[in-house]
């Protein structure tokens, strides 16, 4: 659809031979965040895979800014402006938090920093002040709030259109949910859209626009 950000329109995926996604369709404004609930084995990680290529698309179609990327392969897909922040953050705990950052510069196809790059760096380290004061600190040395931080930080490197969160919240304490939801909030309004799976519906509500309900792999409006 034109004027649209993200548009996924009758998604069928799965893996090996089972179909998760039954036909899944909905469509994302410039800037509009969409909060997706429900219970576990839904269908709702399936679904943000299937967005980025790490899950099979069977049939339907994912549009990005009106383009389709169903067939593109996952490592494309980031350049062309998705993103996700995956459940567990899936940060490299080898590696100081600068260096994670540093290292999505892969991501962007080129193999040495520029002075872009590093300019995004501080622009992360500016919108998560925790990380400038740990940036020297390995990722496994990192709290639990932190490590999440830093998994949204490595997404954002990329200045996605639309940037997708799983379960958030998990495992975060009350502060650093806080300090999350600051930031995440901060960035709402702006050129970015937002697809937040969460199983917290307060979380839902303050982060988010509209709540939809995913059900055996299927959408339905939240009551």
């Amino acid at each position: 659809m034109a004027g649209t950000a993200l548009d996924v329109h009758r998604l069928t995926a799965g893996y090996g031979r089972m179909d998760v996604l039954h036909e899944v369709s909905f469509s994302l404004a410039p800037g509009e965040s969409l909060g997706i609930f429900g219970p576990n084995g839904a269908g709702k990680s399936t679904l943000l895979g299937a967005m980025v290529g790490v899950v099979r698309v069977r049939g339907g179609d994912i549009r990005l800014g009106g383009t389709s990327i169903a067939k593109v392969p996952a490592h494309r897909r980031v350049g062309m402006g998705i993103a996700l922040v995956p459940e567990g953050r899936q940060i490299i705990d080898a590696l100081t938090v600068r260096a994670n950052l540093e290292i999505t510069i892969f991501a962007r196809g080129r193999r040495r920093p520029d002075r872009e790059h590093q300019s995004r760096i501080e622009e992360m380290l500016d919108l998560f002040p925790r990380l400038r004061e740990r940036q020297r600190h390995l990722g496994v040395q990192l709290s639990g709030g932190e490590r999440q931080m830093l998994a949204t930080a490595r997404a954002l490197m990329s200045d996605p259109s639309v940037l997708l969160l799983d379960e958030p919240s998990q495992g975060l304490s009350p502060s650093a949910l806080r300090e999350l939801v600051d930031v995440l909030d901060a960035l709402r309004g702006q050129h970015r859209s937002m697809v937040v799976v969460e199983q917290e519906p307060a979380l839902l509500e303050a982060l988010t626009d509209r709540i939809v309900r995913m059900r055996m792999g299927r959408l339905e409006e939240a009551g």
